[in-house]
């Protein structure tokens, strides 16, 4: 069963609370062949500010898949700071595709929060280096790690 990446935020934005922490592992699921071995590790601060909930903090992801040029395993480590002001009058159930969806009435979705993050964050295409030589286009070798006989124009 599935544990709930769900955050009550009512007590902070009625200001009985100035401050939550928030610590939490959250999976994410295969993305366009990129995929998430291990549990995405995210730390927040969550303030109000302004009529704002302030999110403070950071997500930390491990992304596995193949190189764009050669085709070889590429393992990426991405940290995200988080600097977010987010309208709670503006969350999900009012404008689904707004800047706040993570947000449903009270409720701050880390889990949500944490895959827009890194899915925003990842590189149009994973390449092993920038120096990938790529795949011959004529007989398929690896010009990374062998030179082919082939002569391509």
């Amino acid at each position: 069963m599935d544990r709930s990446h769900k955050v009550d935020i009512s007590g902070l934005l009625a200001g009985s609370r100035q401050l939550m922490m928030v610590a939490d592992e959250v999976s994410l699921e295969p993305f366009e062949g990129l995929v998430f071995p291990q549990p995405v590790a995210v730390k927040l601060e969550l303030r109000q500010a302004d009529r704002m909930l302030a999110v403070e903090g950071s997500v930390d992801a491990h992304v596995h898949g193949q190189c764009d040029g050669c085709l070889e395993d590429v393992e990426l480590e991405l940290h995200l700071d988080l600097d977010e002001r987010l309208d709670p009058s503006h969350g999900r159930d009012v404008e689904p595709f707004g800047e706040s969806n993570v947000l449903t009435g009270d409720r701050l979705d880390v889990a949500d929060l944490a895959q827009q993050s890194v899915l925003s964050a990842l590189p149009m295409g994973l390449r092993c280096s920038a120096e990938c030589r790529g795949l011959c286009s004529i007989c398929g070798s690896n010009r990374n790690t062998s030179e082919c006989s082939c002569h391509s124009a």
